[in-house]
Formats: structure tokens, sequence, C-alpha cells
């Protein structure tokens, strides 16, 4: 597939920003010292017990664990430093019955999330997998404290009141530099700037290897006993996107660019089944930004006034994120506008303006016309949200108006924001060993999954809450790891 000029854009941006954030994580992650394969030659032929593809959370997790139970483990990472959408993320693991739930007196159970995940997935999820790692996530908490990540006090994520969220100060690098650093010193040899391309099998179709491509374009042969696939979703292949998540096409990603989708095709080309729900992590930002850590994009935030091109609000402007996709995509041309005046200007406004992501004016009719929302319905719906502001009451949708000011006061400002993602939720079936199974059921020996990758039983439509993905994708990593090395032996 071609790379379009926005997704060279996004990628240049992404790692700019990923580099920034990984500075601290030391220096850069060697190549394989193997020697080069000139043209005509043999590929370059490495033997390990374990190859782990991908470097979030998932593979870094599944690679200490290998290695820590005795396996050989090389990690191949096709971007210049590991990390993946963790890298990118809020650094929340959500879970129950960790040491900091028990210390902070959060009342909580393994019935009680699962609950919540299942009905959020609108029962349409596996509960035997939403146990499974409802049960090991407060010890996942826990391992992750021990490697050294810091976690702030528990608090709600999502839509449930229950405070099952912990959050690293570091947000995604203060997960992600701990576990490199422990896979290092576990002896697991990471490899960036390499593409596994191929899974290898013998005449069994057990899997005994990858193919990859390193940063000089040659191909390497990694032998291996077992491995475990951590790629990540398919966010930048469009056409996996059509293919599995139809109703987020043309949106934006906010996840790591290197999330194509290349271990789901390389499962999938040899018999694995894809559990397809068609379900993405839904968000929203300013349109053009390529980052949701922008000054701009952070504008959407703000619990102001949002209205469609009716100039209508549609939802209570402080739902969970999720919920809010939800919404907006139900919308005209999916856009929105969230309005701003003088009593809520902040400088991030003018740059909007400028770079032609927001629209401003001394009058409302007239920013209505610029932003091609209808000026009758703008002026209606801001009349009727200053009155419930005076009233202090929300009459429409019941957000919170405590210490509102009325919009009222020139210069007006719309913000266009559209819909955007930041992960996917379609993958390759697995059995709880994280064994990755064929179209009939079967575990194709020698393949792991673990991640984003793998994420199909788990949810449906709608993202259940903050750190509900790094959470399966690290408890799940874990046990790839350990059964990969143990099938290995």
């Amino acid at each position: 597939m071609k790379k379009s000029k926005k997704r060279v854009l996004g990628l240049a941006l992404c790692l700019v920003l990923m580099v920034s954030i990984f500075t601290a994580c030391g220096s850069q992650d060697e190549q394989s010292e193997e020697p080069a394969n000139g043209e005509g030659e043999q590929a370059v032929e490495e033997s390990y017990d374990v190859v782990v593809i991908g470097g979030g959370a998932a593979g870094l997790s599944a690679s200490i664990e290998a290695a820590e139970a005795g396996a050989n483990v090389v990690l191949l990472e096709k971007l210049p430093m590991v990390g993946g959408s963790t890298l990118l993320s809020g650094g929340i693991v959500y879970g129950v019955d960790s040491t900091i739930h028990q210390e902070a007196g959060v009342e909580d159970s393994v019935e009680d999330l699962v609950g919540y995940w299942s009905d959020k997935a609108e029962g349409l999820a596996d509960e035997e997998f939403l146990t499974f790692v409802a049960e090991r996530s407060g010890e996942t908490i826990d391992w992750l404290v021990d490697l050294g990540v810091e976690f702030g006090e528990p608090a709600p994520m999502g839509t449930s009141p229950v405070p099952r969220g912990v959050t690293s100060p570091d947000r995604g690098a203060g997960l992600i530099n701990p576990l490199k650093e422990q896979a290092e010193s576990a002896g697991v040899k990471i490899i960036t700037e390499t593409r596994a391309t191929e899974l290898i099998t013998d005449d069994s179709n057990q899997v005994t290897g990858v193919k990859a491509t390193n940063s000089d374009d040659e191909e390497v042969v990694y032998n291996a006993g077992a491995v475990v696939i951590a790629s990540g979703g398919f966010d930048w292949n469009e056409d996996l996107r059509s293919e599995y998540a139809e109703r987020a096409e043309g949106h934006t990603s906010f996840a790591a660019v290197g999330n194509e989708g290349d271990g789901l095709i390389m499962a999938r080309d040899l018999g694995a089944e894809v559990i397809s729900n068609g379900g993405v992590i839904g968000f929203r930002g300013v349109e053009g930004e390529t980052s949701y850590t922008t000054d701009v994009c952070g504008l959407m935030w703000m619990p102001y006034a949002y209205v469609n091109l009716s100039g209508e609000r549609f939802i209570n402007e402080t739902s969970d994120y999720t919920i809010f996709y939800e919404e907006l995509i139900k919308q005209e041309d999916q856009v929105s506008y969230m309005i701003f005046d003088g009593n809520t200007y902040v400088e991030a406004l003018d740059k909007a303006v400028e770079k032609g992501s927001a629209y401003k004016s001394d009058s409302l009719e007239d920013l209505a016309e610029q932003a091609g929302i209808d000026p009758q319905g703008l002026t209606a719906t801001i009349e009727n949200y200053n009155t419930m502001i005076e009233n202090g009451e929300d009459t429409e949708f019941g957000k919170d108006l405590t210490g509102h000011a009325k919009v009222d006061t020139p210069d007006y400002y719309a913000v266009k924001v559209v819909p955007t993602i930041l992960g996917t939720m379609s993958g390759l079936s697995t059995d709880l060993d994280t064994q990755v199974l064929d179209e009939n059921g079967e575990a194709i020996a020698g393949l792991y999954a673990a991640g984003e990758v793998a994420n199909g039983m788990f949810f449906n439509k709608v993202y259940p809450a903050s750190g509900t993905s790094i959470q399966m994708a690290t408890t799940l990593g874990r046990v790839a790891g350990q059964n990969a090395a143990g099938f290995a032996k």
C-alpha cells in the first residue's frame, strides 16, 4: 500500500514525539552485529528460543517473562525505539485489588470489574477471558511497581465511578522505560529498525521462526522454538481498517505509526482466525492535529459548548471520550465545533485560527457563516445555553455548569473537532494460554499473541475505560512469554 503524504507526515511527527518522550531511556538499541547479506547471498540466520515481534507493553512483558524463565530471547521492533502506542499513552493501567488499591481502601471485586467490562461490550465479550485478566490485574500492577513503575492514587476511568485506574506521572514513558530496562537486565536482545515480514513453519505448520528485514533492507532469518506476536493494531493500514473497522475509515489515528497490522497479516496467512467486531478506541481531535498532546488539540478537553453543523448541542460535553466519539460520528459530516468567547479565551485559540482549524469573529452570526454552521441554530443554542448557565442547570444533557461563564463576550471562536482513534479492537483468536488459533479452533504450534493484535475477545464497539488495553497487553504478554519459553524448551 502506497504511503500518503498524510501518513508520512504522521510518521515523522509521531517519531519526533516518541524520541522526545524516550530520551530518558538511554542509548539507542543496537542492531544485530551479524554480517550483512549481499545480493545473491543467503540471508543471515540467528537462533533463539523465543522471538518476540513488537516492543510495546505486550512485547516487552513477554520478553521479560520468557527470559526470566530461562529462554534466550530476541525482540524485534520495526521503529527506531521500543514503546509502541503505550509510549504515547497517558500511562494508565486499569485493574482491581493491587496493593495500591488495597492501601487506598478501594471497595471492588473481580466480579464487579468483569461485570463492568462485559456491560460495556453489551455482553458480547468473552467472559472467560475478561475474568482471566481481571483475576490477574492487581498482580500485574504490583509486578510493574516491582519493576520500578510509579503510580498515583487510583481514580475512576470510563463510565464507572469505581477508582480502578492508576496513572504513571511520566505517562507512557513511565511504563515503557522500566519495562525496557528490565528486559535488557534479563538478557533480552532488543533489535530496532527491523521489520518482521513472514512466519516460518515446518511441514506440520509449527512455527519455527521469523523472516525480517533490517534497516539496510537486508533479510535476516530468526530461527526460534516459539514466536510471540505483539505487533499492535492496524490503525495505519487503510486496507485492514476498511475490512475490520469500517466505521473509522478516514479518521486520524493517534496510535503509534508502527501499527500497520503486520503480525495479524502474518498469522492470518497461516490460517489464523481473526475476531472482528468493527470496534475502535474512539477519540476526538482538533482537525489537522497529528497528536492529542499539542496545545491546540488540548482545546478539545475544555468543558464548553459543542455544536454540530445545525448549531445544536448533541452531548454532555464532559462525557467519557469513547461515548463522545459514538455521538460525534452520528453528526452530519462527522463534524463538531467547540464554541469559545472572550470569557474563555486562551492563546491556543489564535494558533488554531492561524492553522485553519478554527474561526474567529466579533459576532456569533458571522462565526457561524465562516464555519458553515447554521447561524440561527447557533444563536438559539447559545441563548438557551446562557439561560441554563444563569439558572445553574443543564436541562438538555445534565452537565455540571458550576463556574461556567455565559457565552456573550467577543471575540467568538469555533474550533473544529473531528473523530480520531487511539487503537483498533479486532484481532487474532487465542486461547487462555495465548496460543494463536486457526479457523478450526486448533492451536498453531509455537505461535503466541498478546496485546492489541489479539484483543478481539475483549471488546465490542465501545472501549470500556482508559488503561484497559494496557492492562490486557501486560497481563497476557506475561502469559505469552511464560508459555512460549515453556514450549521452546
